[in-house]
Order: structure tokens, then sequence, then C-alpha cells
């Protein structure tokens, strides 16, 4: 017979569960509906056009929304979000930039650098979060009191400690398997705002047109959503784990 569950075990495994099954969804719906949508040859794009903006002192990537206005149009006077590592600041911009074509490379990097800054600062908090409480749980479950509970305690102790291990593995399959195609677009990126800001001008093409590295980056944006699905499944596992550990 099963001992009953502490409650601060009930509490950290069902926030844990919460954590992990967040990061799931989140990540399901940045493959299976975000990256198709900014995939769609159309006029009116999933996310708002973006600059993208280095800031020099300290050249981290930034970006910026767009004036709300059509994208050959000339200026916009209004108060815009910028993104920097974490911080949110309000801008007064006096005068809009275009942001290019949809069917263009550069326009297509906008759309997944904005998707990829949202979650950059969601995600990692999400996945080490329950990696912590599914670590708390392992190490804080009472001791057998008869000696035939204590193999029960060792398969709830070690489906624990799994349920840790996978959602930690989210960030070892970042920074191993994802990296690659991350850095690929990443460096793309660094040539939209280099060219943006060293001559001023950009490769922006005439509408309906599409430019020589759009189909290639295409094919990034596309690995990275497979990639990022594949990532995703390493939570769904550690709730498999941590609910093994519940019903033990």
């Amino acid at each position: 017979m099963s001992s009953p569950t502490p409650p601060h075990i009930l509490i950290a495994t069902s926030l844990g569960l919460c954590l992990s099954t967040s990061f799931t969804i989140g990540s399901l719906g940045l493959s299976y509906f975000a990256i198709p949508a900014i995939l769609l040859p159309s006029d009116a794009p999933l996310m708002p056009p973006l600059e993208l903006v280095t800031k020099r002192e300290e050249q981290n990537f930034r970006t910026e929304k767009a004036p709300k206005q059509p994208l050959d149009s000339g200026t916009g006077n209004e108060k815009e979000t910028l993104l920097d590592s974490g911080a949110t600041t309000t801008v007064l911009r006096g005068e809009g930039k275009d942001t290019g074509s949809p069917s263009t490379s550069s326009y297509l990097l906008r759309q997944w650098f904005h998707l990829f800054s949202k979650g950059m600062h969601t995600m990692p908090p999400t996945t080490l979060g329950s990696a912590l409480l599914y670590t708390l749980c392992a190490f804080t479950l009472p001791g057998p009191l008869l000696p035939e509970t204590w193999n029960e305690l060792a398969m709830k102790r070690t489906c624990y400690v799994l349920s840790a291990l996978l959602s930690a593995g989210v960030m070892v399959f970042t920074l191993t398997a994802l990296k690659p195609v991350n850095s690929a677009l990443h460096e793309r990126v660094q040539e939209v705002v280099e060219q943006e800001q060293g001559d001023g001008t950009k490769a922006v093409g005439v509408k309906g047109q599409t430019d020589d590295k759009r189909g290639e980056t295409e094919a990034l944006i596309r690995q990275w959503g497979k990639m990022n699905a594949i990532r995703a499944m390493l939570p769904v596992m550690a709730v498999v784990s941590a609910i093994t550990a519940l019903v033990l």
C-alpha cells in the first residue's frame, strides 16, 4: 500500500507539471502555428513589422515595432516599445522606417526574431523552474516507515530525478542540437542590422518579388520549427515521469 503524499510534494509537483505543460504548449504553438503563419505569403503579417536595431555601446540585439501604417508609407509619429535583453523601454520615434516587402529574407527574419525574442525571456525560466521543483521533490521525500516501502520510495525518487533531468535537458538540447540553426539565423539577423546601420540602405526588394536569400532563410526557419517541436517532447516525458511518481 502506498504511503500518503506529503502536501509540499503535491504542491511542488503540481507547479512543476504546470510549468512543463506551459513550455510544451508554447513550443508546439510556435512550431505548428506561429512559424507556419509567418511563412505564409501574405501582406498581413502575424507579428508587427520590425526594425532591427543594434545598441552600439552594448552590441545587443533589439527589436522595435514599426509604426502602425502600410509597409510602403513614409512616416509615423507615435510611442513604440523596445525589447532589449529583458528590459522593456518606451521611446518616441519621429519618423517610421520601411521594413521591407513580406517576400524578402530580411522581412522574414524580423518576424522570426520577434517570436524568438518573446520565447527567449519566458521559456528558459519555465523549464529551469520545473527542473528545480522536481529536484526539490526528489530530495524531500519522507523516508520509508516500513522496510517494504523502501523500493516504493526509491522508484518515486528515481521518477522525480528523471523529470528534473528531462526538464534541464531542454537547455542542453538548445545549446547543442539547436545551436547551429540558431547561430545561422542570428548571423542573418546581424547581416540585416549591419546593412541597415552601415550604409543606411536595405535590400527590401519590390513588392511581389523575392530576394535570393528568402528560400534559404525559410528553410532555416522551418528547420528551427521542427527542432523546437522535438525539444518540446522533453517536458512531455518529464510530466509523464512526475505523474508516475505521484501515483506510485
